[in-house]
């Protein structure tokens, strides 16, 4: 999903704000538990009803909220204001990518056709590690329409060593030759 612009604004604020006061892993956690809170639809279709007040939405955010920062609130409640509650989401993940940029980590999804072992998960870690010269943050899914092998995202970065892929070219390949 590509960034924008304002997400990368917005977070690029949070995290200046947060080096500044020695809070980077607080806004971090902040931020998670307000986007988890906007998962739930009543919650976002409240915020984002126009008759309603900002400032009795501020009050549902602070009560609803109560772990979170005042600070954090004051992010929310700009997001509102401006009709951009869905932008939080993107801020989140903006805000992470930093956090892990500054620590030398880098995230990695990785999909495969069956679950993939701990020894397994840790090598593949080490070696996309390695690739990338990063500490590797590896998370997984299963999908069997891979066939088999896997896909992994690291970063920018897209490594399709999966069955089915091979499959498909090899079909392109095939449907291009003339006999």
């Amino acid at each position: 999903m590509p960034r924008k612009p304002s997400a990368k604004r917005y977070a690029s604020a949070l995290y200046q704000l947060a080096q500044e006061k020695g809070e980077v892993e607080r806004w971090q956690s902040d931020l998670q538990v307000m986007d988890e809170a906007l998962q739930e639809r009543g919650f976002v279709a409240f915020l984002n009803m126009p008759k309603i007040r900002l400032s009795q939405k501020m009050s549902v955010i602070r009560e609803g909220l109560p772990s979170v920062d005042p600070l954090a609130h004051n992010l929310l409640g700009i997001l509102v204001s401006k009709g951009m509650v869905g932008a939080l989401h993107s801020v989140r993940e903006e805000y992470d990518r930093m956090v892990d940029q500054e620590q030398g980590r880098e995230q990695a999804h990785v999909i495969s056709a069956v679950p993939l072992e701990a020894g397994h998960r840790d090598r593949l870690s080490q070696y996309l590690g390695e690739l990338v010269g990063k500490k590797i943050e590896l998370t997984t899914a299963v999908d069997a329409r891979i066939v088999a092998g896997l896909v992994a995202r690291v970063g920018d970065r897209l490594i399709d060593g999966s069955a089915r892929t091979k499959l498909q070219d090899l079909k392109k390949s095939l449907a291009e030759r003339t006999y």
